[in-house]
């Protein structure tokens, strides 16, 4: 026993400050005081970081933590009765809120993404798609499904949740690597300083949003009432631009994405009409009146000077011959002569340039060394309007194709040097 005695003396100073309410570092802090009083299912844990956290959300600058609050009250409302029908505490589901604002685009410079912050091998793992076009992670719902069965996976492992929401946030292998560091100790305030600064972040920002979310009134902060409109699903005719959808409705892009917050990129793929694409109830009606507006039709472009002309091999205009017509072709001198020759065969053809952000129609006519009314002739268009990602046929001279071919691939400032210079 006395050999033992030396030991425990060095293990008790070698312990780290914890939020115990009878430490009298904490004692009169009413931050904690107010927590560890709360009806709480996560172990508390209090430091400075928690403290200064908690801070920050009562400055609340520019009216951020009552705009965050209101939006959390919204997801929560939605989404929280699934971690109470898995046996997982309810307050579990303000993750949301302490790792991403509960904003579903959200992505971090490791690739997570999603309300959740779910790395790629997690949304493989738990069967959120992604590809180029569609990213389930920032599907609300979906991403609130995969993160119920994730808690569950976790809480196997550490049996206490709060080391289970930090590996949430941290992965299992990190989190273990933490507790190796800590010589394998089940004490999260020992663990937690193992974390990179990054990780930490889950525990601190969870119990300062969890003070914040029980004791708001107090601070006189009042939330910001959030909540997206009512939608009805469309279906598109040809892969669209978000842009274009909100131009002609009127729209918010901003809504638009967050009513499709998976959508990777502003571009609406046929393929989504599995799904639907998410617009306001109330603009459901115009929508269907302006499909012909939304997707022109494609026109096809004849010359309407040349009499009883038929279109073959690609716009090459050629006069029908009568039975019994003398069917020798004219020389190049005559032709000018003979309005009823055959037309040579065109010294143009048509290339496609995939519209890109910041461009606009008189920019690309002055790359392509035409004019604004052409490109509109040419692409059955009846206003000046493009959007990202819109693909237009443009008629170039066959000796110059690879040249323009070449704008495709120029950044903004590139194409209005040349434009500039042409």
């Amino acid at each position: 026993m006395t050999r033992l005695l030396p030991l425990l003396i060095i293990y008790c100073l070698a312990l780290p400050l914890k939020a115990d309410p009878a430490d009298s570092t904490y004692l009169k802090d009413p931050f904690f005081n107010k927590l560890v009083k709360t009806n709480s299912q996560v172990p508390v844990f209090y430091n400075e970081q928690v403290r200064k956290q908690i801070g920050v959300y009562m400055k609340n600058l520019n009216n951020a933590t009552a705009m965050l609050i209101g939006k959390a009250q919204y997801y929560y409302s939605l989404y929280a009765h699934k971690f109470d029908s898995a046996g997982i505490p309810k307050q579990l589901f303000l993750v949301c809120a302490s790792n991403s604002n509960c904003d579903p685009l959200f992505a971090d410079q490791d690739g997570a993404s999603g309300m959740w912050t779910f790395s790629y091998a997690i949304a493989k793992k738990y069967n959120l798609a992604t590809n180029s076009y569609i990213d389930e992670r920032r599907n609300p719902e979906k991403s609130a499904d995969a993160a119920v069965s994730y808690f569950k996976d976790l809480y196997v492992i550490y049996q206490d949740w709060l080391k289970t929401l930090v590996a949430f946030r941290t992965g299992p292998i990190n989190m273990n690597m933490a507790i190796h560091k800590a010589n394998n100790t089940l004490d999260y305030s020992r663990i937690h300083n193992m974390l990179s600064p990054e990780y930490q972040n889950a525990a601190v920002n969870y119990m300062a949003f969890w003070y914040i979310w029980n004791y708001y009134a107090d601070h006189r902060i009042i939330p910001v009432k959030y909540r997206l409109p009512d939608t009805d699903t469309i279906q598109v005719q040809r892969e669209i631009g978000l842009n274009a959808i909100a131009y002609n409705l009127n729209i918010s892009q901003d809504v638009l994405r967050l009513a499709n917050s998976e959508l990777r990129i502003d571009i609406v793929p046929v393929s989504y009409n599995s799904k639907g694409l998410r617009i306001p109830k109330d603009k459901v009606a115009e929508y269907h009146e302006k499909l012909n507006i939304l997707f022109p039709p494609a026109v096809t472009v004849v010359d309407t000077t040349v009499g009883d002309s038929l279109i073959m091999d690609n716009s090459l205009l050629v006069k029908p011959v009568k039975p019994g017509e003398d069917t020798v072709q004219p020389r190049e001198d005559e032709e000018e002569e003979n309005p009823r020759a055959p037309k040579k065969e065109s010294k143009t053809t048509v290339i496609t340039y995939v519209v890109k952000k910041g461009d606009g129609l008189l920019l690309i006519a002055d790359l392509f060394d035409c004019r604004t009314s052409d490109i509109k002739k040419w692409n059955g268009m009846k206003r000046d309007a493009i959007y990202r990602g819109q693909k237009l046929k443009i008629h170039v001279s066959k000796n110059k194709v690879a040249q323009y071919k070449k704008i495709n691939t120029m950044t903004l400032a590139q194409k209005k040097k040349l434009a500039k210079r042409s």
